[in-house]
Order: structure tokens, then C-alpha cells, then sequence
């Protein structure tokens, strides 16, 4: 029975520079994001923050009435000055010997807590002055001037826009290609035109068992973020290069075929493929490195090799299934040589051609 050639294009062995990448999905974070709750109750008298607006650390953002605050401070106070007095007497008492020492210790004590409660009170007053806890820009408001607010309510959001990061996770084999102050490109997704060079802050020490990565924290400079730039909670692609090699060989990774893991190219024998084991390197979006296999220059399937055995027969066709005539053939072959392997992967023969 004649043998049925399969139809392939040909290719060769390129030679250029290659570099390797992460690319991961992240959402934009604030590291210093917080809602800031009322720590006392009562009636917002002045709500001066605005969305949007920036304030410096320490700032008052609003206030409480304090009217309550103020009685309980006023009749701590006066229970204050009561146990001195008691406890001034007691002194005189206690050095004649007319109270015991336990009563002596109990006047005592009634001063320690009153003086307690004089600093709870002046804590309660303080607490109705709503402070920003760092610089940053207000993103929220929760409520109104005169509106009530009890104890534990929210009132504002606030967020630092320099410290937002995105925090992707790598599959640990890329571990030890990273490293601290290591670039990393940043691309908004859904919010186009955003776009800038990060920098890897943290890399957490442990791996994920469940998922096999590790936590990488890239930060944002200040110029990429706020209005205009990266928002918290912005879908964005983080891409980190890993390494770059120059001048090796280089094959489209469509050409590359995969048995139990070992990867092959097929080599152009005449009107043969040979199946040829290689060892890869490097890898990006279309490429991929050959460390040990086909010199550059060799002729190779680019496709059509899927189902190819070794030592199968074979007709040189174009991208279309047109068949190529051996000048043909070895003009394609010289040509994807020339341009190494920077160009897109060729399409799949057509059938029956």
C-alpha cells in the first residue's frame, strides 16, 4: 500500500533574544485603607470632610456633641475632690491612730479610682474629635452633619493613595527568579490607559500548599495612582520578568510537541520528518528556547506535525495547504530563518491540501 505524505510547513531554527514573564491578574489595594467608627454617642455637630478631600494626620474630620461627656466629666470631678478631702482626713486620722489601717487603705483606693474615672471622662470628651488616623484622601461618608451616631458607627472612609499595591500569585518554580526591588509592569484592564512600572515589595515566605504560590506585593508609585491613574479596586494585569537571554536559538511553540512531558521538534529529512528530542529553555507569548537540539538555520515543521510519527513522509505546503516545489521550500526555509523566530506562529495547513 503507497504511503500517504502528510502535509507540513516549513519552518527553521531561529536565533534572537528571548525574555521570560509572569503575567498574573490582580485587583489594586490601598495598604492604608481604613473606616474610621465614632468612638463616642451622640449628635454630629460638624462633619468638615468631604469625599475627595485631602487631610494631614491629626486632623479634625468631625465632632460630637459632648453635653453628656461634659456632665459625666463635671461629677467625676467633684467625686474627685470629695475623696481627696476624705482621704486628707484619713491621713490625720490614720498617723493618730484613731482609724485602722484598712479603713486608711480604702480612702485611698477611692482616690485612686475616682482618679481613674476623671481620665476615662476626659478620654470620652477627646473621642467625640474624629481624627484622621494618617494623610490621606477621604473616599466615603457614611453620615450627616446632625446626624445621631452611637458608639461603634461608621463615618468615614479614608485611604492613602500611595501605598496601593497589587498582589499577585506565582507559581513557586519562579520563586528564586524573583527578587525584592524587581520591576513589574502594571496594566489597568477593564479602565484602559492605565499603565506604569511597579516594584516588588514583599515576597511572602511561605508557599500557598492548596495552590502551589507564593504572595508576591508589588507597590505603585505615587504618579500612577489617584484620579486618573490605578484606583483601589481596579482589575489590572501584572507581568514580571523573570530573565532575558540574547542571541540563542529560538522556535515557535506551536512547533514544539509533547510526549509524557519530553519535548520534540520534527526535522525536515529530505521528504522525511525526523523526530528530534530537545531540552527548552526560556518561554514567552510565542516563543521558545531550544537548549539543546536543531542548530539555527535547520529546517523544521512549524505545523501540521499533530498526529506526525517519526520517519513519517511528508509534502512541504504554505500556511494555506498550497504545496511548495523544493526552490519553493527552501526560499520559505531560508526566510523563516532570516527572521528567526520573532514572527507569529504560522497558521495550521488546511485540510487536504
Amino acid at each position: 500500500e503507497k504511503e500517504e505524505a502528510a502535509p507540513v510547513v516549513p519552518g527553521a531554527v531561529g536565533r534572537g533574544s528571548i525574555t521570560a514573564v509572569i503575567t498574573a491578574a490582580s485587583t489594586i489595594e490601598a495598604e492604608q485603607q481604613v473606616t474610621i467608627h465614632a468612638e463616642s454617642t451622640g449628635r454630629i455637630v460638624s462633619l468638615v470632610a468631604q469625599e475627595g478631600d485631602k487631610v494631614k494626620k491629626g486632623q479634625s474630620l468631625a465632632r460630637i456633641r459632648f453635653d453628656t461627656q461634659a456632665s459625666a466629666l463635671l461629677r467625676a470631678n467633684t467625686s474627685l475632690a470629695k475623696a481627696e478631702e476624705d482621704f486628707a482626713r484619713a491621713e490625720i486620722l490614720y498617723r493618730d491612730a484613731v482609724i485602722g489601717k484598712e479603713e486608711f487603705e480604702r480612702a485611698k483606693n477611692t482616690v485612686e479610682l475616682a482618679r481613674l474615672d476623671v481620665k476615662d471622662r476626659n478620654r470620652e470628651i477627646r473621642n467625640t474629635n474624629i481624627i484622621a488616623p494618617f494623610e490621606g484622601t477621604i473616599t466615603q461618608r457614611f453620615v450627616a452633619e446632625g446626624a445621631f451616631v452611637s458608639n461603634g458607627a461608621q463615618v468615614l472612609s479614608i485611604t492613602d493613595f500611595d501605598s496601593l499595591v497589587a498582589r499577585v500569585y506565582v507559581p513557586e518554580k519562579e520563586l528564586d527568579r524573583l527578587r525584592l526591588g524587581q520591576n513589574a509592569e502594571v496594566v489597568g484592564k477593564a479602565a484602559k490607559g492605565r499603565k506604569g512600572t511597579g516594584v516588588v515589595q514583599r515576597i511572602a515566605p511561605i508557599v500557598d500548599a492548596s495552590t502551589g504560590t507564593v504572595k508576591v506585593t508589588v507597590s505603585l508609585p505615587p504618579e500612577l495612582c489617584g484620579p486618573g491613574g490605578f484606583l483601589p479596586g481596579m482589575y489590572a494585569e501584572v507581568i514580571l520578568t523573570t530573565e532575558h537571554r540574547d542571541d540563542v536559538p529560538l522556535v515557535p511553540k506551536s512547533a514544539v510537541v509533547y510526549d509524557e512531558e519530553q519535548a520534540y521538534l520534527f526535522v525536515v529529512d529530505g521528504d522525511r520528518a525526523k523526530r528530534v528530542r530537545i531540552e527548552t529553555g526560556l518561554q514567552d507569548a510565542e516563543r521558545i528556547e531550544i537548549v539543546d537540539g536543531p542548530a539555527p538555520g535547520e529546517a523544521i515543521v512549524v505545523a501540521g506535525q499533530s498526529g506526525l510519527k517519526d520517519g513519517a513522509l511528508i509534502v512541504l505546503v504554505d500556511a494555506k495547504g498550497r504545496p511548495l516545489d523544493g526552490a519553493t521550500a527552501a526560499a520559505a526555509a531560508k526566510a523563516a530563518a532570516d527572521a528567526g523566530a520573532d514572527a507569529d506562529p504560522p497558521a495550521k495547513p488546511a485540510d487536504g491540501g
